[in-house]
């Protein structure tokens, strides 16, 4: 009896939605049906990739879904759990004192001071401007300097406002003999100035090999010659 009460309160609410929508308006959207694409849940951590990468998926679910602005905040909170389940509430009621909407830029805002206050960001942003590639390969440095990038305050905005201090960034933070090869060649679109470098590693690598190789026999008739 339940389940049947389930169903039909749920398709009387997809109606209404129909209905809404056929009149130009965005009417709210049952909770059973979002909760359906499994959304990513949120326990607490202080990782800041991991805060980043959760609300980032969290935003893109929630358009993805139509869900209406006006029940982000409801929809979002919701896969709150763990310590961050405890956190919300207090902090709601300090927004929310008359049960009036609160918009997800406010929720954004108190969930990155909880979960990545300014300390951490400013720690960030110092770890990207020191950045740089010395034991690790091309793409490993890629990815951390790409991880850096979502934090720093530079890098916000259109993308075209800071892509010649990205690639200028990116490639100053090589070693000497793969900057020698790529800095003359001014590449001033990331992508591009990625694989630029990806193909000068592959030649110096290829270089130290022959080298390596060249030498051989001599070491060899060293030996024999001891």
């Amino acid at each position: 009896m339940v389940a049947a009460m389930q169903v039909i309160a749920e398709a009387l609410g997809n109606q209404m939605n129909n209905e809404n929508q056929n009149n130009g308006e965005v009417g709210p959207m049952m909770l059973a049906s979002f909760l359906k694409v499994h959304p990513l849940t949120f326990r607490g951590t202080t990782n800041p990739t991991e805060v980043h990468n959760w609300l980032q998926a969290m935003e893109r679910v929630l358009q993805a879904q139509q869900v209406p602005e006006k029940q982000w905040v409801e929809f979002g909170t919701y896969e709150l759990q763990v310590n961050a389940q405890y956190w919300w509430p207090g902090t709601r009621r300090i927004f929310q004192p008359d049960r009036a909407v609160i918009h997800w830029k406010v929720f954004q805002m108190e969930f990155y001071r909880k979960y990545f206050p300014s300390s951490v960001k400013n720690v960030k942003e110092l770890e990207l401007l020191q950045l740089k590639h010395r034991q690790t390969t091309v793409a490993e440095y890629t990815d951390k300097f790409e991880e850096l990038c979502r934090f720093s305050q530079i890098c916000q905005g259109a993308p075209e406002d800071f892509a010649e201090w990205k690639c200028i960034k990116y490639e100053g933070g090589h070693q000497s003999d793969i900057l020698s090869s790529v800095e003359p060649m001014d590449v001033r679109v990331f992508f591009e100035l990625v694989n630029k470098i990806r193909a000068a590693e592959k030649c110096v690598r290829k270089a130290v090999v022959e080298k390596g190789n060249q030498r051989m026999p001599e070491l060899k008739g060293r030996i024999l010659h001891f």
